[in-house]
C-alpha cells in the first residue's frame, strides 16, 4: 500500500531517444505538452544529431542529455534518459510519435493502482504518411496491438510507461541492442520473467510520424525484428499466444508457404490447379478481418497492397524463424564475424541503471541468453 501510494503522488518524467528527428521532433513534443497528464518533465537524449534537433529540443524547453557518443543507439539513450530524473514513472515516447492527451494518463493508471509495473500502448489508424509501405506498416502494429492481450508478455517502448524502480532494478534496455531493435521486447520479458506484471492498454494511443519506405520496412522487419526475436525463442524466451508470435500468426504463416508451393505444383501439374486456389482462399479467409480493416483505413490501393505485404511478411517472418532455429544464422555469424549483432554478444555487464535513493535495493539480473 505504501508504494502504490507513493507512485500515486510521485511525478511523471518522459524520455524521448533522437538522432536526427528534427522532421517530427515538434508535433511530438507539442502533442506531450497538450497531454492531458501533463508531463512534469520530458527529457531528451541526443545521439549526436547534425540536424536541428538540439535546436528544437532547447526552444520548447526540453532537458538535452547527452553521453558524448554518437549513434549508440535508442536503448543506451533511453538509459542515460532514465538515470538524468527521479521521477518514479518514466514514459518512453518516440521522437516520430505525436501521443493523444489522454495517453500518458491512461498509461500511468494501472501502474499508479498497482494493477503492473508498466504498461504500453499503441499506434493509432491515422499515421500521417499514405505511402502504401507506411500504411501497411502503421496499419498492422496497430491491428496487432489493439487485438493483443491486456496482461502482455512484452513491452514497448514507442509508447510506454515504467516504474522506475523497476527498470533500475532490471538495469534498464540491453545496450547491446546498438540500433532500433527488439530491445524493449527483451526488457519485457525480463520484467515478466522476474515477476512482474505488464499491462497492454490498447485506448493509449499515438499518432506515427514515420514515412516508411518499402525496403526500409523489410530491412528492419527481418533484421532487427524478425531475427532476434527468433533468438529470443530459440533460447527459450519470447514465447507466447500473443500478438506477432500467436498460433493463430504461425498458422497464417503455414498457409502462406502454401500458396507458394501449391503454386509451383500447380505449374509442373496443371491438374493440381485447385490447390493453390484452395491455399490463397485460406489465406485471404483466416486473415479476413484485418485485410478488411486494411481497405477502411487506407483506401483499395493500401487494401489491395496490403495483401501482398502481408502474405510476404508471413513468408520472411517464419524463414527468419527456420534460419535461428536450424542453427543457419550461428555458421553464417562465424563465416563473417564483423556483422554480428552486438547483442548477441554476451560478453560484459550491461549498466546498471541508477536508482533515484541510493540506498533502494536493487536486484541485479542477467537475462538468460
Amino acid at each position: 500500500m505504501k508504494l502504490t501510494e507513493e507512485i500515486g503522488a510521485s511525478r511523471l518524467a518522459v524520455v524521448i531517444p533522437a538522432y536526427n528527428a528534427a522532421a517530427t521532433l515538434s508535433e511530438c513534443v507539442s502533442a506531450l505538452l497538450r497531454s492531458e497528464r501533463r508531463p512534469d518533465e520530458i527529457i531528451l537524449f541526443d545521439d549526436g544529431s547534425t540536424d536541428d534537433t538540439v535546436e528544437i529540443a532547447r526552444a520548447a524547453g526540453l532537458r538535452v542529455v547527452a553521453n558524448g557518443k554518437s549513434k549508440q543507439g535508442p536503448a543506451v539513450g533511453r538509459n542515460v534518459g532514465a538515470a538524468a530524473t527521479s521521477a518514479a514513472i518514466i514514459a518512453f515516447v518516440d521522437a516520430d510519435v505525436a501521443v493523444w492527451p489522454e495517453a500518458l494518463g491512461r498509461l500511468e493508471a494501472p501502474i499508479i493502482a498497482g494493477e503492473a509495473v508498466a504498461s504500453f500502448g499503441c499506434y493509432d489508424d491515422r499515421p500521417r504518411s499514405r505511402r502504401v509501405a507506411a500504411l501497411y506498416a502503421n496499419l498492422r502494429h496497430h491491428w496487432v496491438h489493439r487485438h493483443g492481450k491486456s496482461e502482455a508478455f512484452t513491452f514497448w517502448s514507442g509508447l510506454g510507461a515504467i516504474r522506475r524502480d523497476v527498470f533500475s532494478a532490471q538495469r534498464g534496455f540491453d545496450p547491446r541492442f546498438a540500433e532500433p531493435s527488439i530491445e524493449d521486447v527483451e526488457l519485457g520479458i525480463r520484467i515478466v520473467e522476474s515477476g512482474g506484471r505488464i499491462r497492454l492498454v490498447t485506448d493509449a494511443l499515438g499518432t506515427h510520424c514515420k514515412d516508411w519506405g518499402l525496403v526500409q520496412l523489410w530491412r528492419t522487419d527481418v533484421l532487427r525484428r524478425a531475427i532476434p526475436w527468433a533468438q529470443l525463442m530459440k533460447d527459450g524466451r519470447g514465447r507466447s499466444d500473443d500478438l506477432n508470435v500467436s498460433r493463430r500468426e504461425q498458422f497464417a504463416a503455414v498457409l502462406a508457404h502454401c500458396v507458394w508451393a501449391s503454386g509451383l505444383a500447380a505449374l509442373v501439374r496443371p491438374s493440381l490447379w485447385p490447390l493453390p486456389v484452395a491455399a490463397i482462399g485460406g489465406y485471404v479467409a483466416l486473415n479476413r478481418q484485418f485485410f478488411a480493416f486494411l481497405f477502411r483505413s487506407g483506401g483499395p490501393r493500401a487494401g489491395l497492397a496490403g495483401i501482398g505485404l502481408h502474405w510476404c511478411y508471413h513468408l520472411y517472418a517464419s524463414l527468419a524463424y527456420v534460419w535461428v532455429a536450424s542453427g543457419l544464422s550461428s555458421i553464417f555469424d562465424r563465416l563473417r564475424p564483423a556483422e554480428k549483432s552486438k547483442w548477441q554478444d554476451s560478453a560484459g555487464p550491461r549498466p546498471r541503471v541508477p536508482d533515484s535513493d541510493p540506498s533502494h535495493p536493487t536486484r541485479s539480473r542477467t537475462p538468460r541468453r
